[in-house]
């Protein structure tokens, strides 16, 4: 299987802990894709559910040690798309990403896989973990493969995670990136031997960022969502 990885060129957890635990089961990459930072539209949440101020290398530290190919540039742009014309890969895997247009999705023999923080499609879009305890959903990730709508594609695996009641939103969220690693490697391992998945529907709109008045809302209900969870 020839595969790519969607990445960011700056310091990132995500595209960090991907590639780490795919040369650490030995899953071959064949190229990485990483873009630079762009500034974003949207306001940023007042409660934050991850943890600050940690540092990682960059990508390209890495990928100089493995010697995986590696190409600074734009995920939707027309050199990308002449570029996987010509590699054809099976797979691409997103490790980092805005949005991927469908004739990017297009180039790839079985799609881009992602992972996504929350149980789909009841939980699609931003600030999923608040989402879940405001709307009272269990905490769990998805690994789909993708189409150009947000957080809709192909089903491959759900998982659901345990909470415990002394958690704060910054361990269910480490817990949940924890299991995305697992999830990432079991998925790899299940398109080697399928390729039909149930298509992901949901007619109503992604989540947004959570406003302030919902999360001071939800912060009140996080105690009780932990006693009832199970």
């Amino acid at each position: 299987m020839k595969i790519c990885l969607f990445t960011y060129s700056f310091e990132h957890k995500k595209s960090y802990e991907y590639l780490c635990r795919l040369i650490f089961k030995g899953i071959k990459i064949d190229y990485i894709f990483a873009a630079n930072k762009i500034k974003l539209s949207f306001k940023k949440s007042e409660i934050n559910d991850t943890v600050s101020g940690l540092k990682y290398p960059k990508i390209k530290t890495l990928n100089k040690v493995h010697k995986i190919k590696y190409l600074n540039i734009q995920h939707n742009s027309e050199k990308l798309k002449r570029i996987l014309k010509k590699e054809k890969f099976d797979l691409g895997i997103v490790a980092g990403a805005r949005i991927i247009n469908q004739s990017v999705i297009d180039k790839f023999k079985i799609g881009i896989l992602n992972i996504h923080k929350g149980l789909l499609p009841e939980n699609r879009g931003l600030d999923t973990i608040k989402w879940a305890v405001l709307k009272n959903l269990k905490q769990g990730i998805t690994a789909h493969l993708i189409n150009e709508k947000i957080d809709l594609g192909f089903m491959i695996l759900k998982k659901k995670i345990k909470i415990s009641q002394d958690d704060s939103l910054i361990d269910i969220n480490e817990r949940l990136q924890n299991a995305e690693l697992e999830l990432l490697i079991k998925s790899i391992y299940k398109l080697k031997s399928k390729r039909n998945f149930i298509k992901i529907n949901d007619k109503k709109k992604s989540q947004s960022t959570m406003p302030k008045n919902l999360e001071e809302t939800m912060i009140k209900k996080f105690e009780n969502y932990k006693i009832n969870y199970d």
